[in-house]
């Protein structure tokens, strides 16, 4: 987790996608989904208010990846760093953005937040799931892209969350 901390990530929300920092959290990201609750947890307990705020970007990244490739493993991917990251942001409005986002790019591909918070919910703690759970809760227009001050931008491979 304390790759997480380096400089290298600052600015990483706006950085072209894909990048080679997106690897980087993919390996943190598997490396926490093979672990047990027990890893998991130390992991978590690891982050800090920076690394916290890393995930979070690369949940909001990972929306715009899955909406590029119709692709429900980013979500998910996604969605986990977004729980990971709920208990330890400076501000838990930071993840608001990402799950507007990633809300939004599961509709484009023919899914819902609620199924993805279904299957993601065995790898996160249960206080980060009520969270994501609180927040697909949400009327529409609560949880839309405009709600949270975001716009789809481009198409295709250029397509973004912004």
């Amino acid at each position: 987790m304390s790759r997480l901390k380096e400089k290298r990530f600052n600015g990483y929300l706006r950085y072209a996608i894909p990048h080679e920092l997106d690897s980087d959290i993919d390996a943190v990201i598997t490396a926490y989904m093979g672990s047990p609750a027990t890893g998991r947890q130390r992991m978590i307990d690891d982050l800090d208010g920076r690394s916290a705020s890393v995930l979070s970007a690369y949940g909001q990244r990972m929306a715009s990846t899955a909406a590029r490739a119709g692709s429900i493993e980013a979500l998910h991917r996604g969605l986990i760093a977004v729980g990971m990251a709920e208990e330890r942001l400076n501000d838990a409005r930071e993840n608001l953005y990402p799950l507007a986002a990633i809300n939004d790019s599961a509709s484009l591909i023919g899914t819902s937040l609620r199924k993805l918070i279904t299957d993601v919910s065995e790898f996160l703690p249960s206080a980060s799931v009520d969270k994501l759970r609180k927040f697909d809760q949400r009327q529409e227009q609560d949880k839309s892209l405009e709600a949270m001050g975001l716009r789809r931008f481009g198409s295709g491979q250029d397509f973004l969350y912004s």
